[in-house]
């Protein structure tokens, strides 16, 4: 292999690719990236057999072939670089590299060992990017993080009536995004740990072409094509817990709320479980916890407006999970909807209809 290639187009695709490699170094061929040139493109791919990037940029080809590189010393290498064109020549089991003045080698190891990766041809759903990015934002956060309910630990993207749902639940509590999108065909749970790749893609792009094939999610945003392999098993039925006809309905300023919720929080450790009474009364909503620490107790009561005519009410919650609720929202307003102490509240906004959260109670 030969070749000659602009130094800012090698620099980030090797940078992109090599977020894939496995950094670990258990397998030395999965910690490479493979440069493959042919046709005057450079096709660079690297995986840890979790998930998978490959890109493509112009170069001038003199000689066809394919190569392998250690992915982080070659990220680092053309970050350093100075000059505007590089040339790369592999053979004798290293990689040189040189500009106009200067020179490098790097130790190669066989294309030949390198997973064999098969891309697909067709991507039949097409979404805007920064609607899946969104989708990642609004519900990653409710995934589980128990191993033991593994299953819980992605984010579910399901074709539902042509729109396309992104659904996250510790069974505790539960997100759910609706792009409303043509969208069929895909039924996938990313594991959580390949979502921060993905997002990085989809920053780059404006539209994302998405297939499912065997146990794998393809993303193709042009020159880029990262995929992820799945986790498998049945996701429980997720619109069966979305309550319906809760008549005790607080409305509130977003902000307001959040404000008091992060407030009351203050009195808590991190690793404490963080529970918070909500007490409801015409036109207001009194926030109050309480913790025991030694023989002396900590408490915090904060009282915000809202608008509620329910009669009296309270209810308990896991604070932590209602501020990270609360948070997922951009709306101005919020909407939480109760019904009994036990049963599940459903939070929404107006200005924000295709975000649903439901929140189990606790008791306090």
């Amino acid at each position: 292999m030969k070749i000659k290639v602009n130094k800012a187009l090698i620099r980030d695709a090797v940078k992109v690719a090599a977020s894939a490699a496995d950094k670990r170094g258990n397998v030395p061929i999965l910690s490479n990236v493979l440069l493959e040139a042919e046709d005057n493109l450079l096709r660079l791919v690297a995986t840890n057999l979790e998930i998978g990037i490959s890109t493509v940029v112009d170069c001038s080809v003199e000689e066809c072939g394919k190569t392998t590189v250690n992915a982080g010393k070659a990220a680092k290498l053309f970050s350093s670089i100075t000059g505007e064109e590089v040339s790369l020549s592999a053979g004798d089991s290293k990689l040189v590299v040189e500009t106009a003045n200067s020179r490098f080698s790097l130790a190669t190891l066989p294309p030949e060992e390198f997973p064999e990766v098969e891309l697909p041809q067709t991507f039949p759903v097409t979404l805007p990017s920064q609607e899946i990015d969104r989708a990642i934002r609004k519900v990653a956060y409710a995934a589980s993080k128990d191993e033991a309910r593994y299953i819980l630990t992605g984010v579910l993207f399901r074709s539902v009536n042509g729109a396309l749902h992104a659904v996250a639940t510790d069974g505790h509590r539960l997100a759910l995004y609706e792009i409303s999108a043509a969208a069929q065909g895909v039924n996938s749970i990313i594991p959580k740990k390949s979502l921060s790749e993905l997002k990085k893609l989809l920053r780059e792009s404006e539209e994302v072409g998405i297939v499912e094939t065997g146990n794998k999610l393809y993303f193709n945003t042009g020159d880029t094509v990262m995929w992820t392999s799945l986790i498998e098993g049945e996701y429980p039925d997720y619109t069966a817990v979305i309550p319906e006809g809760n008549s005790k309905v607080l409305t509130a300023d977003r902000e307001e709320l959040l404000s008091a919720l992060k407030e009351v929080a203050v009195i808590f450790d991190k690793e404490e479980v963080r529970g918070a009474v909500f007490t409801l009364s015409d036109g207001k909503l009194t926030i109050t916890a309480r913790k025991i620490e030694g023989d002396a107790a900590e408490e915090a009561e904060v009282t915000i407006p809202v608008d509620y005519s329910g009669g009296e009410f309270q209810i308990g919650f896991n604070i932590v999970h209602l501020i990270e609720s609360v948070g997922s929202f951009d709306g101005e307003t919020l909407k939480i909807a109760m019904e009994e102490p036990v049963t599940p509240v459903l939070i929404t906004s107006p200005e924000e209809p295709q975000l649903t959260n439901v929140i189990m109670p606790m008791k306090v």
